[in-house]
């Protein structure tokens, strides 16, 4: 009786342990540069509100979008221009995104940002 309470104690003990590495969690350790980019998205507790983004210059570099992994912004005619070399990104505004402003995301998710020309 004994060793398989032990057993089942072990056993529990490694499921606790094997949850706990796969979570999902997006605050990780990591060997980055403690001043890069990475590093610093990765110290950022996750998930937090969508910026707004809305009238402001899309710039694809920017703070605002530095940290997410996946970033669409699409013209009034509905092409991506970050997947577009001929684009000029510095003539464009964003008009919206999705998610919204203020809904959780995290670094994964994705975003899309509806552009307009800029004035």
């Amino acid at each position: 009786m004994r060793n398989s309470v032990l057993a089942g104690a072990a056993a529990l003990t490694a499921i606790v342990a094997l949850t706990a590495c796969g979570s999902s969690s997006e605050k990780r350790t990591s060997s980055y540069a403690s001043g890069s980019v990475t590093a610093h998205c990765l110290a950022e507790h996750w998930p937090q509100p969508m910026p707004d983004m809305r009238g402001k210059h899309f710039d694809p570099l920017g703070k605002d979008l530095e940290c997410f992994d996946s970033v669409k912004a699409l013209a009034p005619d509905g092409h991506d221009v970050m997947n577009d070399a001929a684009d000029e990104t510095s003539s464009w505004t964003v008009a919206s995104s999705k998610p919204a402003t203020g809904v959780k995301v995290r670094m994964t998710t994705l975003i899309t940002l509806v552009l307009r020309p800029s004035d």
